[in-house]
């Protein structure tokens, strides 16, 4: 995706003047099912926010807690496999939504394959203007700061110097956007090219998470069987038929994407499509499906999908992990992170928003 003139003369002058899916199969060299949250007596918060007194959004909070805070699990059958009881340090209690947690081993697991780094660290990283490199850097994005050096997770992982830590003001909405720009040379273009974006890691070692290639992709008989299968469960409420849009994309030889949009036009709101994605791999026995991103509303206009993958890795075995996944609108973009655990795929980051 890329951005229009006056955001491109403001990024060319920031740069020289100084950014519930759900999971039905496992296999043995991925990460086994036994290490999600219902498994572990330890979890850790993939996001920011509050613990609940009751199994709901809107019940008051009994404290906010940060992502990458660790959490004690405490036995309550009542809780289904929607929400968690937790505890904190202290023993304050109350309830979480399950997407929102990760188990203890699995979260070592990223973070040995990542170098060190704790996956709530990861940022976005692209070629901006003047043949660099950008890191989204908003605040709380420990670890790119001037001086430091960065983990750039192309086809092979190579650490680039942060020399210079900026702020570009959206035109639309006026709020900054802080970004990281490095020494690393980049094909020089004259805006963020967001399709080439890939994955960003504080210092540590070198990471040995592994990227795998993306390309369009035209399915097999009998993969496009199984998602026409999907797309009949995940189907929005009133839809009558197939998705009017399907997109595919290959992640590495052995997984698939499937992109999905249902028109669902309101002008109240925006939205243009209802859509939702699904993940497949390759096993012995064929194809499997292995993870969904629910339906959503999208303001992102058919044939535009409401999510592409732009960056894939995996962090053990062949199956992708982790996600960097370009998220569409009708005026613009963003980049977002998308991490295995254990039950699914869940988001732990969005990205800075490209557009109105």
């Amino acid at each position: 995706m890329r951005i229009g003139a006056p955001l491109a003369v403001l990024l060319l002058g920031a740069v020289l003047a100084c950014g519930q899916p759900r999971s039905e199969s496992t296999r043995e060299d991925s990460i086994p099912a036994r290490d999600s949250v219902e498994g572990g007596e330890r979890a850790v918060v993939l996001t920011t926010g509050p613990i609940h007194v009751e199994r709901d959004e809107a019940s008051p909070p009994v404290t906010e807690v940060a992502a990458g805070t660790l959490l004690r699990i405490v036995p309550d059958s009542a809780g289904g496999t929607d929400w968690v009881r937790v505890a904190t340090w202290d023993d304050r209690r109350g309830w979480i939504p399950a997407p929102r947690l990760i188990g203890m081993q699995l979260w070592s697991r990223f973070a040995e394959a990542l170098g060190g780094v704790a996956p709530v660290l990861l940022r976005a990283a692209y070629p901006v203007e003047g043949g660099r490199w950008a890191i989204e850097a908003p605040l709380g994005s420990s670890g790119f700061t001037v001086a430091s050096t960065a983990w750039i997770l192309a086809d092979s992982a190579w650490s680039a110097r942060v020399v210079r830590i900026d702020s570009i003001e959206n035109l639309c909405g006026g709020e900054r956007h802080r970004f990281g720009t490095t020494d690393a040379p980049a094909g020089g273009e004259n805006f963020p090219v967001l399709e080439a974006g890939v994955l960003a890691a504080p210092s540590g070692t070198r990471p040995s998470a592994r990227r795998l290639p993306i390309e369009a992709l035209d399915p097999e008989p009998a993969l496009a069987a199984l998602a026409d299968r999907i797309a009949g469960e995940l189907g929005p409420p009133g839809a009558t038929g197939p998705p009017e849009a399907v997109e595919w994309r290959s992640l590495g030889p052995d997984a698939a994407w499937a992109a999905l949009s249902w028109r669902s036009e309101d002008p109240a709101t925006g939205r243009a499509q209802v859509a939702a994605a699904a993940l497949f791999r390759r096993g012995d026995a064929g194809w499997e499906h292995v993870a969904t991103m629910a339906p959503a509303p999208s303001s992102a206009e058919i044939p535009a999908p409401a999510w592409r993958p732009v960056a894939a890795y995996s962090t053990g075995g062949a199956a992708p992990t982790l996600l960097l996944v370009e998220a569409f609108e009708y005026e613009g973009a963003r980049l977002d992170i998308w991490i295995e655990r254990g039950g699914g795929f869940a988001r732990i980051h969005e990205g800075y928003y490209w557009g109105c």
